[in-house]
């Protein structure tokens, strides 16, 4: 391949010259001066002439390619010869197309998503973060001229510009869209759309670590248990506190699941939230898991299974008969989003510290480690693919456990000086 450069109105263009290639052309259409109106090269050619509909004729035609850009000086357009000369000889050329980033990213990566297996609340947070937060600051901008700093600037406007709720968006956020165009942007790339990821190499914002959690006490928690007791959700507030198991695998759980006998559970799907609709699936991993329950919660969920079958005749065949342990008094599994409103409103009817439904969680891997228990058996129980995860995220009742730990072994191994 070779090229030239040729000056047209003041401006310097670059020609790339691809030599002696197969075309076609329309052997009756011609010009004004005899000459044919237009061939194509056979990559392109349409099936008959787009003039007047006759049949095309194969030819060899001298192949060029003007590049888009317009250059001051000869100098410069001289320097874009050779680095597009270098670019295809090196296998680095991308074909130039016509689209930006807000139509690459909403009309080519967004639907790409429904192959792959994705949890619902994954595929609506990708689609969150394109829509309301990367196009409205970069839709406009061509694909291929978007710049590590264009995405740069993005995430500043987004560390400084309140949002519709009037809020700058958080650390983790903002790390979470970076990421998503990261990722998009990679895809073109494979795509053949870009050379190289202009995202690759942005600083992702710090995301601060909670050091501490917000749990319960032991004597909280009892406080709280003892003030729901007589609640209808009672059951539901002891096995999240009592398993640690979250809130959609609770909800998502069915009596063919429990084995009251042996005292155990059988988590394996979730019921969560996708924006507000609700959508029950494998858990997250689709691994599912046994976690073993206590005396007191095997005798609340027998009592609430047979007030929930006192339900059943009470409604007939106007119960529905979903099969899941916790329901509303017509059999209907809950609204997750309504059962937070609910563990509200009795926590503070309780008069203890306000939590949410999640610190349950929390308060059941905290209280374990205080007490001795052993964090692979609460890694398991919690459903955390390492250990490292769950050591990472209660580390705060690691100091209890070492001083424990460190009295036994004083007394045992270091006795009284003889």
């Amino acid at each position: 391949m070779t090229g030239h450069v040729r000056q047209r109105g003041g401006r310097w263009e670059v020609v790339l010259e691809h030599g002696e290639q197969p075309a076609c052309a329309c052997p009756d259409c011609v010009d004004k001066r005899g000459r044919r109106r237009r061939y194509w090269m056979m990559d392109g050619a349409p099936d008959s002439c787009p003039q007047c509909g006759g049949p095309m004729e194969d030819l060899t035609a001298r192949r060029q390619e003007l590049l888009p850009s317009r250059y001051p000086t000869k100098k410069l357009a001289a320097k874009a010869l050779r680095d597009a000369l270098t670019e295809r000889e090196r296998g680095e050329w991308v074909k130039p197309v016509d689209l930006t980033l807000g139509a690459y990213l909403v009309e080519h990566w967004l639907p790409t998503l429904d192959a792959l297996e994705l949890r619902p609340n994954t595929k609506l947070a990708y689609r969150l973060h394109v829509e309301k937060r990367i196009v409205p600051h970069l839709g406009a901008t061509p694909l291929q001229q978007l710049s590590y700093s264009d995405v740069v600037r993005l995430h500043a406007k987004l560390a400084s510009e309140p949002g519709p709720r009037g809020n700058v968006l958080s650390p983790a956020s903002r790390r979470a869209v970076l990421a998503v165009l990261h990722k998009a942007l990679g895809e073109a790339v494979k795509a053949g759309l870009l050379r190289t990821n202009p995202a690759t190499g942005v600083k992702y914002p710090r995301v601060e670590r909670r050091r501490r959690l917000n749990t319960w006490s032991e004597a909280e928690l009892d406080k709280f248990l003892t003030a729901t007791r007589r609640d209808r959700l009672a059951p539901l507030w002891m096995l999240l506190a009592k398993t640690g198991v979250r809130r959609g695998e609770a909800l998502g759980l069915r009596w063919s699941d429990v084995d009251l006998e042996a005292g155990s559970v059988y988590l394996q799907r979730s019921r969560h939230q996708v924006g507000y609709a609700v959508v029950e699936g494998p858990l997250k991993g689709g691994e599912g898991r046994h976690v073993r329950i206590g005396a007191g919660t095997i005798a609340a969920l027998k009592a609430w299974r047979a007030r929930q079958n006192t339900e059943r005749l009470e409604w007939g065949a106007a119960w529905a008969n979903t099969g899941h342990v916790f329901t509303r008094e017509d059999g209907a599994p809950w609204h997750p989003n309504r059962i937070t409103e609910l563990f509200g409103e009795a926590v503070k009817a309780s008069g203890v510290k306000r939590i949410r439904v999640h610190d349950l969680r929390h308060t059941h891997a905290t209280l374990w480690l205080m007490a001795g228990g052993h964090p692979k058996v609460l890694q398991e129980r919690l459903g955390h693919k390492s250990i490292k995860i769950t050591m990472d995220t209660y580390s705060h009742a690691l100091p209890t456990m070492q001083e424990s730990i460190a009295d036994v072994l004083d007394s045992k191994v270091y006795g009284e000086a003889r």
